[in-house]
């Protein structure tokens, strides 16, 4: 199966691999998969349209990038008028909220401020001056964004938001409720390594997910088996930049108004939820190793690994899920 000509703006595949059904195409600044179990009969093509318009539709509306986003919408209007609420807008700046409580205020849905200029300073290779840093921390606080029962109001004019901390795994989960109102049951969803892998991929038998090892290697650090869950892993080994000698991580934390520095960290939680499972990994990768463990440990129905060059940290369960481990 070829390119789908679908009334879309952007093309998608449908290939097979083995005994899968396989939809591929690109979102979120990544590529995005689909993978239907054999044990499914459903219109894999009706399907996998419904799909990729949905994330398409999703992308435009709440992508920071695109000036005529409703997003883009908001963030202009900040300090100046109130914007409208649909309810999609209502359900993803409930995601906000909950990432933000979730993480114990750490990621922070109204830190469009230092996350601009943090990518401003990694184009221009110049570090940002620190009067810039503390003005743009001013600016960020999710407790002062105004949501009323049909519109949302961000009272200080430079005021943004960005939903780059959580919205591509909420994206991932909305996605697979859809999935399942099509009456598909056994699926894999996987967009840039955000995953929820629902059912079986053969009659029962789980999902088989590899968690790479900070690096790089080629072999991965744990394989494991999900059925009914998520997967979401946060790493800085991958996503970095190097200004003035120092090396950087993609997370800016707000609370300091700097990228996170921890080198060569990786944080892979398991959960219901691919939100939740993405909300955690991220702050355990901003909180560091022991600190990331406690939190993981701390939370209901939750596992997860955190990686680094030396041995890997796991939560009190983690290993029910290891299918297999590769040691170094």
């Amino acid at each position: 199966m070829g390119t789908l000509t679908a009334p879309l703006d952007k093309p998608f595949y449908l290939s097979q691999e083995r005994d899968l059904t396989v939809l591929s195409f690109q979102a979120f600044g990544t590529r995005c998969k689909v993978k239907y179990s054999a044990c499914e009969s459903i219109d894999f093509e009706f399907a996998s349209q419904k799909v990729v318009s949905w994330v398409q539709e999703f992308e435009q509306r709440y992508s920071r990038y695109l000036e005529n986003s409703w997003l883009s919408l908001v963030n202009a209007s900040a300090g100046i008028k109130p914007i409208p609420l649909t309810e999609e807008d209502v359900l993803v700046l409930r995601a906000g909220r909950f990432a933000f409580f979730q993480s114990n205020q750490m990621i922070d849905p109204s830190c469009l401020s230092l996350t601009a200029l943090w990518q401003k300073a990694k184009e221009k290779n110049q570090l940002p001056q620190e009067h810039e840093i503390s003005e743009a921390k001013e600016l960020v606080n999710w407790e002062n964004v105004q949501i009323l029962e049909d519109e949302i109001y961000l009272p200080f004019q430079g005021m943004g938001l960005d939903f780059g901390g959580f919205g591509k795994e909420f994206a991932v989960d909305q996605v697979s409720e859809k999935l399942r109102n099509l009456n598909c049951e056994n699926f894999l969803v996987d967009f840039g390594g955000d995953i929820f892998a629902s059912g079986f991929v053969t009659e029962g038998v789980p999902w088989k997910i590899g968690i790479e090892k900070p690096g790089g290697e080629e072999s991965p650090g744990f394989i494991v088996s999900l059925s009914n869950r998520a997967l979401a892993t946060s790493g800085n080994y991958r996503r970095f930049f190097d200004l003035e000698g120092k090396r950087y991580g993609h997370t800016v934390d707000h609370r300091t108004g700097y990228p996170t520095i921890h080198s060569e960290l990786s944080a892979s939680v398991i959960s219901p939820s691919c939100l939740k499972s993405g909300i955690i990994s991220t702050t355990c990768l901003m909180s560091g190793k022991q600190a990331g463990l406690r939190m993981i440990d701390s939370e209901w129905n939750v596992e997860g690994c955190i990686q680094s060059f030396d041995s890997p940290l796991l939560s009190n369960k983690f290993y029910q899920y290891v299918q297999n481990e590769n040691s170094t």
